[in-house]
């Protein structure tokens, strides 16, 4: 699972044709079709050859769970989406037979399916991933089963310690917001989700529609032949998205702190995290603060450089600040409290002067260099399109995104600190061994 909901320091309509803009960031040749029903695809010409990446996109993960009692169930979908249809009731089964690799993933704004297969496979391929999406197929027997599934990952996840550390963060952060709960769910929603067989069949008709659902097709393939397969397999799939009624979060006005404590031997875990804001890709602060996460508190910093590597007082320290679909969380975790004052007087530094403008060029650099080198393969390029896809429905932002980096200026970067690392939009929590009760 794949969380990313604070500033943490831890017929056919239009059919376009083949873009490949001349200095574009992003290299490769693409098609985009829109259906008349709402749904999206990229055709993109990218990776080795004889191989494609089908990787479809929901836009529709935790952050839509709003009805009270039950969350976990875009995780749910999941596993169920593999339960297949009255066509293709062994869909995995026939997957394997054409050698094909595929799986899901969830996180708060999104789940993903993705198969990775020959070329001369993409007719097979296309048939089930488009009769699965329409067609999906399951008993209440099989619901109970795959909800006793869900409820065993959920207790084995028990025994990491992180697990009740996000708990803690995201309980204490969000008050309305459904990025309080954790993708997997909450643990009484998890528990009861056996009886909840009807229910899961709503979420599916409200959620798994054409206008929520964009597919990314990368690799080596016809282009007439592929947008022809997709007319005939995806046109007569029904409209009929309802918006999640998602409550916005009141903006925080003090801090908030909470101790947890974790049934088992682990090191003490810090988290701070700050309110932060929605993904953008023209906002100038916005794509700052992700800049901010980097040069803060990233490897090449001075406090990393200190606590972890020279005086050692700090076994691991991790900074996510790449902004959700609405706004979340700016997250910092290490193993030592006491670390604390050090890392609150770096965001201090950054807010009271701008940042040193060769680091700055360097990591606007790594971030273009790093996107450049996850478009290696064909399921590369797709995975790496999803952060994209899933906030805008698109890919377009890819060149808006690169624009407005290469455009940050130390004083953003300040700016950034000014606006998001404030104490009163800060929420700490620290993870114990339950020992340290005794």
């Amino acid at each position: 699972m794949n969380t990313k909901w604070l500033l943490a320091i831890l017929g056919c309509l239009a059919v376009s044709s083949i873009a490949a803009l001349e200095g574009a960031t992003f290299p490769y040749p693409y098609k985009r079709i829109d259906l008349d029903n709402g749904f999206r695809a990229y055709l993109i010409r990218a990776g080795g050859p004889g191989q494609i990446a089908y990787v479809t996109a929901v836009r529709t993960g935790s952050r839509d769970e709003w009805e009270p009692g039950r969350s976990g169930y875009a995780h749910f979908f999941e596993h169920m989406m593999f339960r297949g249809t009255k066509k293709y009731p062994d869909h995995s089964g026939v997957l394997t037979r054409i050698g094909a690799d595929n799986n899901a993933f969830t996180s708060d704004d999104m789940t993903v399916y993705y198969v990775v297969a020959s070329s001369e496979s993409l007719a097979q391929v296309m048939d089930l991933e488009a009769d699965r999406f329409k067609n999906l197929d399951y008993s209440e027997e099989d619901f109970r089963v795959e909800a006793g599934a869900v409820l065993g990952e959920f207790n084995q996840g028990r025994a990491n310690p992180f697990l009740h550390l996000y708990e803690a963060v995201r309980g204490t952060a969000f008050t309305r917001h459904t990025y309080r709960h954790l993708t997997i769910g909450l643990e009484p929603d998890v528990r009861s989700m056996p009886e909840g067989y009807e229910y899961s069949r709503s979420f599916f008709r409200r959620y798994y529609r054409p206008e929520n659902c964009v597919l990314l097709l990368v690799g080596d393939f016809d282009w007439d032949t592929a947008e022809r397969m997709i007319r005939e397999h995806y046109a007569d799939w029904e409209p009929g998205y309802v918006p999640p009624k998602i409550q916005p979060e009141p903006e925080q006005r003090e801090p908030r702190r909470k101790e947890v404590y974790f049934p088992g031997q682990t090191l003490p875990i810090l988290s701070l995290n700050f309110k932060g804001p929605a993904w953008s890709a023209s906002d100038r602060t916005v794509i700052a603060t992700s800049l901010l996460g980097e040069l803060a508190f990233g490897e090449s910093s001075e406090v990393y450089r200190r606590l972890v590597l020279e005086e050692r007082k700090v076994q691991r320290l991790t900074a996510d600040f790449e902004p959700p679909r609405d706004p979340g969380l700016l997250s910092q975790q290490d193993r030592l409290p006491e670390i604390e004052e050090a890392l609150l007087a770096t965001a201090k530094r950054f807010q009271e002067e701008p940042c040193d403008a060769n680091r700055l060029a360097d990591t606007k650099k790594a971030f273009r260099y790093g996107f450049l080198m996850g478009l290696e393969t064909a399921q590369q390029t797709a995975f790496s399109l999803l952060r994209f896809v899933v906030p805008t429905g698109g890919i377009e932002a890819v060149e808006d995104y690169f624009t407005t980096l290469e455009d940050v200026t130390p004083e953003d970067v300040q700016r950034a600190a000014q606006t998001y690392l404030r104490t009163e939009r800060l929420t700490t929590v620290v993870l114990y061994p339950q020992e340290a009760t005794r």
